[in-house]
């Protein structure tokens, strides 16, 4: 188990967490807009929903659970199901990009009444984004929105650092997550096997902190740098299944190298990636970013009006309000800030204190 720091930050518009091993790296994020609340089944949640038709080639049911998107139960233990029924069902997997939520049936008392229509029956037992942890500490506010803030940059980067020299190239396709290792500046050693050995062991710890933090499932495949010795290839994928198996809280299929050097992994996809977890309208993403940069210009500048300028689209969102953020900004820091609006697409916004 892995002791762990959790970072909270509850900004007006969008609530994100972090977890930061010892060494303060993060290795896993969650991220949900106020927008986005009660419109989306969460891992481990459990939902009453209606079967609506079975899917093609009999690989599972369509299920309506209220929600906008339909979710799917495996065919597992799908042979009890009928259509049109009303059934007990547990989100296995959350929704992304176009894929439905993956179901399981839940157990549910004989005496537990149905209801008329899909929806929400009760949240999990265990916050499962802190499965396999213990947090040891939690920090919110200031310190926790630059933890997380920085959290989320690296998730995004495509070239990241091996600890002692060297780098991952982590490139996502819709099919699989491409990582490729190289030794870039990693200083040279006389034994040219202990060197390929050291820097793929930190290259496969490296790669399964990212897959942690990113959210990545599906199929992943390593090209390591080659080894000849067959020892030295046990090692690497024994330490990558080791490293996965805790930063993920779960074990994971992994496969012994190939001939070419490249391990392919199975990885179960539990909660949303983080880059779809950011993908939004880009007004909503400008509005949002400028909703935070107004509230840590607020703390930074206390009693000081603060300024805002953002595209005309941002501007709209902002302005119609659909998320309740006038209210809940004004309590936390006092109406006193401006909107300006320039005429330019979304990005950035421009945030800073009179």
């Amino acid at each position: 188990m892995i002791r762990a720091t959790l970072a909270i930050d509850d900004a007006v518009g969008e609530h994100r967490r972090a977890l930061l091993d010892p060494f303060g790296k993060p290795f896993r994020l969650e991220i949900e807009r106020w927008s986005e609340r009660g419109k989306r089944a969460r891992l481990d949640e459990v939902w009453w929903g209606r079967v609506r038709a079975r899917m093609p080639g009999n690989r599972g049911w369509f299920v309506d659970v209220g929600l906008e998107d339909e979710g799917v139960v495996e065919p597992t233990r799908a042979s009890a199901v009928t259509e049109g029924a009303m059934i007990p069902v547990r989100v296995k997997a959350e929704a992304w990009a176009d894929k439905g939520a993956v179901l399981s049936l839940a157990d549910m008392a004989a005496n537990v009444p149905r209801p008329d229509q899909p929806g929400k029956h009760s949240a999990p037992a265990n916050d499962p984004f802190l499965r396999g942890v213990e947090v040891v500490a939690t920090i919110k506010d200031q310190p926790a929105r630059k933890q997380v803030e920085a959290a989320i940059e690296e998730a995004g980067e495509r070239i990241v650092a091996i600890p002692g020299g060297g780098d991952l190239a982590i490139e996502s396709t819709r099919g699989l997550t491409a990582i490729d290792v190289d030794s870039g500046n990693r200083a040279t050693v006389n034994d040219p096997v202990a060197f390929a050995l050291d820097l793929n062991l930190a290259a496969a710890e490296e790669a399964a902190r990212q897959i942690g933090l990113r959210g990545i499932g599906g199929l992943v495949a390593i090209d390591f740098v080659t080894m000849t010795q067959r020892r030295d290839h046990r090692s690497v994928v024994e330490g990558f299944r080791k490293s996965l198996a805790g930063w993920l809280g779960r074990a994971s299929e992994v496969l012994d190298l190939s001939t070419l050097g490249v391990c392919e992994a199975a990885i179960a996809r539990r909660q949303r990636p983080v880059r779809d977890a950011l993908s939004v309208a880009p007004a909503e993403r400008e509005g949002l970013d400028a909703l935070r940069g107004i509230e840590s210009a607020g703390w930074s500048a206390r009693g000081a009006r603060i300024r805002a300028r953002v595209s005309v689209e941002a501007s709209k969102w902002l302005e119609a309000d659909y998320i309740g953020w006038k209210e809940a900004l004004a309590a936390r820091i006092g109406a006193r800030w401006t909107i300006e609006t320039a005429e330019r697409p979304p990005g950035r916004p421009e945030v800073w204190s009179a």
